[in-house]
């Protein structure tokens, strides 16, 4: 998985979801910086992280995890 790509995916839903970033962390027990770090790319989740992540966003976690090149649509932000 490209981590800079996961961080678009997770940053652009949240946003659509209308949810800001307290709240996803809130509802995955993180403080706000290691939050801020996941959706910027600098730091990657643990998996059960990823796991809520996925959940939380209504994501597919296979697709996620399957991310080997940079994205070029935008299949994952419906």
């Amino acid at each position: 998985m490209i981590y800079k790509d996961f961080a678009l995916i997770i940053k652009n839903k949240r946003i659509s979801m209308g949810l800001t970033q307290k709240d996803v962390r809130l509802k995955l027990g993180i403080c706000q910086s290691k939050y801020s770090k996941i959706e910027s790319g600098i730091q990657e989740p643990s998996f059960n992280e990823l796991q809520v992540l996925a959940r939380i966003l209504n994501l597919d976690l296979t697709l996620i995890l399957k991310i080997k090149e940079p994205i070029k649509s935008n299949k994952f932000f419906d």
